[in-house]
């Protein structure tokens, strides 16, 4: 009895010498090479690949046209001063350029809303008697066309006053440039493309507006 348990024991335990061939074991080491170097080029397919950056649809465009110029040199497009926190604004979706100071927005309840930039006027370019209608006017339409031809989403500011006496939403105009916010209603001053005007309650920025008025 003690011989078979020692007999199965030593047969689990420790192969035989027979048990690989010759020319098997020689076979050995060169399946192994073979193997790692199958191996190398598969680790890097399980690799995390690194996570990318996603920019903001709008940024391209809208640091395009900004890039004219820093005039005040505050390291803002065309030398504007006012930033803001996102937290106070509402979204709403742009859906055309009326003029120079009026843009039509639709709201997060799918409102259509017509804007009238708060604390700016620009010359007439849509009256319909054409005479009335300049080509100042027409150049600050132009302008506003451009600086938001690739913004899907801009962002209202409400002052005292929310409508005026046609019924149009007064605000002011955000859009995020990717790395800050800014008021196109200021972007429309620096410009030249409209002057201030002050009509109360809504006077929050006067103070900055009036630094764009011009003779």
């Amino acid at each position: 009895m003690k011989n078979v348990i020692k007999s199965d024991v030593y047969r689990f335990s420790k192969p035989s010498k027979t048990s690989f061939p010759g020319h098997l074991k020689r076979l050995i080491p060169a399946a192994a090479l073979c193997l790692m170097l199958i191996a190398v080029p598969l680790t890097g397919c399980f690799e995390p690949k690194p996570q990318q950056t996603i920019y903001k649809e709008t940024s391209d465009t809208i640091a395009s046209v900004f890039s004219e110029n820093d005039a005040g040199g505050t390291g803002l497009p065309f030398g504007v001063t006012l930033q803001i926190d996102p937290e106070v604004l509402i979204p709403c979706e742009l859906e055309r350029v009326v003029d120079g100071d009026t843009i039509i927005v639709r709201d997060s309840d799918n409102n259509r809303l017509r804007v009238r930039l708060t604390g700016i006027n620009a010359p007439e370019s849509v009256l319909e008697d054409e005479s009335k209608n300049t080509d100042e006017g027409r150049d600050a339409s132009k302008f506003l066309k451009e600086l938001l031809s690739d913004v899907k989403t801009v962002y209202l500011e409400y002052d005292e006053g929310q409508f005026d006496q046609y019924g149009r939403t007064l605000a002011y105009v955000w859009i995020d440039t990717g790395t800050t916010y800014i008021m196109v209603n200021e972007v429309i001053l620096a410009t030249g493309h409209a002057k201030p005007v002050y009509i109360k309650p809504n006077l929050r920025y006067a103070d900055t507006f009036r630094l764009y008025e011009t003779d």
